[in-house]
């Protein structure tokens, strides 16, 4: 179909997501924006949120959870430079558990004003996110 924009989906870590798409719908700064063929260019912040990827003939969407970043769109790409994404389809509820835990066990060593303080907080506050998703 030519009526589709291309998605990619890139993290530090990793390249998530490359395809096509009929729709994409995304956590803009400012709100949820929705993305379709030849829509207006556009360069947005992300914030927290779930990034949603209905494919070509409409009969499925991919959806992730992210914790922020930049979109670029330009009618025909939609660009999306996340921060840190997941599949929601690998997330589960046991892995976000131990990671608490573990986030949890790891900062009670950890003195008052650490940069690794911080970081723990980040990601017990991402793991509790993505339990309220599953």
């Amino acid at each position: 179909m030519t009526n589709t924009l291309v998605c990619d989906i890139v993290t530090p870590e990793s390249f998530l997501f490359n395809g096509k798409a009929r729709l994409v719908s995304a956590p803009a700064g400012e709100g949820d924006i929705g993305l379709m063929y030849q829509c207006s260019p556009l360069m947005s912040t992300l914030r927290r949120g779930v990034i949603r990827i209905k494919n070509e003939d409409e009969s499925e969407v991919t959806s992730f959870a992210t914790d922020g970043g930049y979109l670029e769109v330009d009618g025909r790409k939609v660009i999306i430079l996340a921060s840190r994404a997941i599949n929601l389809e690998e997330i589960s509820k046991e892995d976000c558990m131990q990671s608490i835990a573990a986030n949890e066990a790891h900062l009670a060593q950890l003195e008052e004003g650490s940069p690794a303080k911080a970081y723990a907080q980040s990601e017990i506050s991402w793991e509790n996110y993505l339990l309220t998703l599953i």
